[in-house]
């Protein structure tokens, strides 16, 4: 049975409200979109996956979403779902899910939004910006630092 539920993030973009496609001229017009499919994208890369226009749920039936992510170790994927107002949700069927990666993968999203939302805000601030990655077991670590 399927058991697709979304959790919300802090993320808000309202140029998206209730999209369920992304035109690559709205990628082009709205930085913080770009920024959410970078996001997206460092995951795919981390964990051998693709970004997907759709996910699937327990019966493999597809659940359209304006961007999504599918990896080896959760191959029905993650979506990403904007509300009315602009919020911004990841929406997956967790159902079988024991080892959490519908939780881990929506985590490492937002913390790759957040990495790379900084990183640009110090860059706007006229600070010199530092970037170290390292790549742990848990995943990718990201330090900024910023110099006046």
């Amino acid at each position: 049975m399927s058991e697709v539920s979304f959790y919300n993030t802090a993320i808000s973009i309202p140029s998206l409200a209730q999209r369920t496609t992304l035109a690559a001229t709205i990628i082009d017009q709205e930085p913080r979109a770009a920024l959410l499919k970078r996001a997206l994208e460092l995951v795919a890369e981390d964990h051998g996956g693709q970004v997907v226009d759709h996910i699937l749920d327990c019966d493999s039936k597809a659940i359209p979403c304006l961007l999504g992510v599918q990896t080896r170790e959760f191959p029905r994927g993650i979506g990403v779902v904007v509300g009315p107002q602009g919020e911004v949700s990841f929406a997956y069927d967790a159902f079988g899910d024991t080892a959490d990666w519908g939780k881990r993968l929506a985590g490492e999203i937002q913390a790759n939004y957040n990495a790379i939302a900084v990183h640009l805000a110090l860059q706007v601030m006229n600070l010199e910006v530092q970037v170290r990655e390292t790549r742990t077991p848990q995943g990718r670590l990201i330090q900024l630092e910023g110099k006046v």
